[in-house]
């Protein structure tokens, strides 16, 4: 009996260790188990991590194509000639009750100064005040202004060889008539603290624009204008230059380039009232300020004074730099018809005009592009009407099917074609030239 229970004692020893083994190992078992899921897991995330900083990293280091360029906005500059107003033309604008309306002449030519962002005319008169006068002093009624706004002009030209017709108080007056009438002016200042230069915003496009006048300047310094002796009040109050001193207007113009830089110019565009009158092609002066020009920067070149037109041509600089250069934009308006010109210049190119333009492209990328050069010829058709004298300033588009919608008859059909022919004579190859670099279509030279 006592060997049974030890062998009983020993058996429930061996059992009871047998199943604390057998629980141990299923602990151990779970816990192994548990370990290798979250291992695995973790070994799951870590190549997802892994993979997604791949893919991320991948996208960081194919490099970025930067975004095409694109247009901003455009700028549109239009350019016409002189306004002379000589006296059969105020008379014709002299109304009953004694005022002057000039709007008549610009009927016809108005949409097209209207087209452009900022237009821009000489005028070749002071406005001295009380009565008009005619050459060779040329004072205009105020109204003229008014005429030339509700046409579509926007910035006119005072610099000029009639500048000081009416002496300082006249040129004075100019400044100020034209300012208080809403419109700009450039080329003479009734005050010493204003730039003669001016960097006007046209859609977003900096046009930078500088106006100079030929003068004559004596040994002693003096200068005169039209003949006429300046004040020294005076001296200061016109953007002038002396062609026989071309070595003080290149650094005067060099001044001029760097200020308007400075305050941000994309394009810079210069008037210059120079050459002799009644003669085609430039004076060898002309040439020479022009190339210069180019030299310093000068985008684009509009001549006047010669009050015919003369020829049209693109300069290159050393430096590659292109400007592009109308020597003579011809008369705008006036009285120089060609029965009354003198036996040398019967041909009638005081009659022709024109309406120069130039279109501007602001790109994304900040770049400033020339888009387009273009050239409208104009004429000015002077008859009688009523009993009444008009004078008008024709458009010679090429657009309009028939031009005797601007009421003309078959013999004013045939002198506005004259025109044309003229001025394409003398501006069409360069211009021509110009529009073919840019990729748009040429000009008929011709008109039958």
């Amino acid at each position: 009996m006592k060997r049974r229970r030890s062998v009983s004692r020993a058996f429930r020893t061996f059992l009871s260790l047998a199943l604390a083994l057998g629980l141990l190992l299923t602990v151990l078992g779970c816990t192994l188990k548990k370990d290798k899921n979250e291992n695995e897991d973790n070994l799951g995330k870590t190549e997802t991590k892994t993979s997604e900083k791949s893919e991320t990293e991948q996208k960081e280091e194919v490099p970025t194509e930067p975004p095409e360029p694109y247009v901003v906005s455009t700028a549109s500059i239009g350019v016409t000639g002189d306004i002379l107003i000589h006296e059969p033309v105020y008379n014709a604008a002299r109304r009953s009750d004694g005022t002057y309306d000039f709007s008549e002449n610009y009927e016809h030519i108005t949409p097209y100064f209207q087209k452009y962002d900022c237009m821009v005319a000489n005028l070749e008169v002071t406005l001295g005040g009380g009565k008009p006068s005619s050459y060779p002093c040329f004072s205009c009624p105020d109204s003229i202004v008014d005429a030339l706004k509700g046409a579509g002009v926007d910035l006119l030209l005072t610099a000029n060889n009639h500048s000081y017709d009416t002496r300082t108080a006249g040129l004075k007056r100019t400044v100020q008539v034209v300012r208080e009438k809403g419109l700009e002016y450039l080329g003479t200042r009734d005050n010493t603290e204003e730039s003669f230069y001016k960097v006007r915003d046209v859609n977003d496009v900096k046009v930078g624009m500088a106006c100079f006048t030929y003068s004559t300047v004596s040994s002693s310094g003096v200068k005169a204008l039209n003949g006429i002796t300046l004040n020294k009040d005076a001296f200061d109050l016109v953007s002038n230059f002396d062609p026989n001193r071309l070595g003080e207007f290149y650094a005067e113009a060099e001044r001029a380039v760097k200020e308007l830089k400075d305050n941000g110019a994309d394009v810079l565009m210069f008037y210059i009232h120079w050459g002799y009158e009644y003669r085609y092609v430039p004076a060898d002066h002309q040439k020479q300020m022009a190339q210069k020009l180019c030299e310093l920067g000068v985008d684009v070149i509009v001549g006047g004074h010669p009050h015919v037109i003369q020829p049209f041509e693109t300069i290159t600089a050393a430096n590659g730099n292109k400007t592009l250069c109308i020597y003579s934009t011809g008369n705008a308006i006036s009285n120089q018809r060609k029965a009354l010109m003198n036996s040398d210049n019967h041909s009638g190119h005081t009659e022709d005009g024109m309406v120069f333009g130039v279109t501007y492209e602001k790109w994304s990328d900040g770049s400033v592009r020339l888009k387009e050069v273009e050239i409208l010829p104009t004429w000015v058709i002077r008859e009688s009407r009523g009993g009444k004298l008009v004078y008008q300033i024709v458009p010679l588009d090429l657009a309009v099917a028939d031009w005797k919608s601007f009421k003309l008859t078959d013999a004013t059909l045939k002198e506005a074609k004259a025109s044309y022919n003229r001025t394409l004579k003398l501006v069409g190859e360069g211009l021509n030239a110009a529009r073919a670099e840019l990729g748009l279509t040429e000009l008929p030279l011709t008109v039958n």
